[in-house]
């Protein structure tokens, strides 16, 4: 299923998911894999642990947070698809990025442990069937679908890319692309 047949957006969702292209779920998470794999690791490394104001996030601390919402967006798409009554509970973004212990991974780490979390969210979402995808999840009191948790992880991650290409390596003095060119 493509990002046109979401139905139901929440509000706090609605910017992710409109940063993610109109292509079937599968090949929006393929093409943002892509993409992480095309990061400019080297740029991110000399940027070290600046970030462009205070009480923001370093850059490994912003890599853990995609990671760890894409964990929490799977579940709760897992949770939803199979129809379980339970409503996963919220989470805090705030408490859980500065205890991940990002500053103390090495960029291989991070980068090893987005890969594979997100061949495990396209394993799972590959096991969905479009009864599946359109189960009603929620968000808070907002209805969503399990799809919507699908788009909303890919923008999620173009939202954090793009924060990182507009106000971290600004930092460096020189025009610099987080995601170097993609060659087909």
């Amino acid at each position: 299923m493509k990002k046109e047949h979401l139905t139901h957006i929440p509000p706090h969702y609605q910017a992710y998911v409109d940063l993610a292209d109109d292509l079937t779920i599968k090949a929006a998470l393929d093409k943002h894999l892509a993409s992480f794999q095309n990061l400019n690791f080297a740029i991110l490394e000399e940027l070290g642990n600046r970030t462009y104001a205070p009480e923001k996030w370093t850059t490994k601390e912003i890599i853990q947070h995609i990671i760890d919402w894409e964990r929490i967006f799977s579940y709760r798409a897992l949770v939803y698809a199979r129809k379980d009554a339970n409503r996963p509970v919220s989470h805090d973004e705030n408490v859980l990025a500065p205890n991940s212990k990002a500053n103390h991974k090495n960029w291989e780490e991070l980068k090893n442990d987005f890969l594979f979390v997100r061949s495990s969210t396209i394993s799972l979402f590959q096991s969905f069937d479009e009864e599946d995808l359109t189960q009603p999840a929620f968000s808070g009191d907002s209805e969503f679908s399990v799809l919507g948790f699908g788009f909303s992880m890919v923008g999620h991650q173009i939202h954090h890319f793009n924060i990182i290409q507009e106000r971290y390596l600004p930092l460096l003095g020189r025009d610099v692309e987080l995601v170097k060119e993609m060659r087909c």
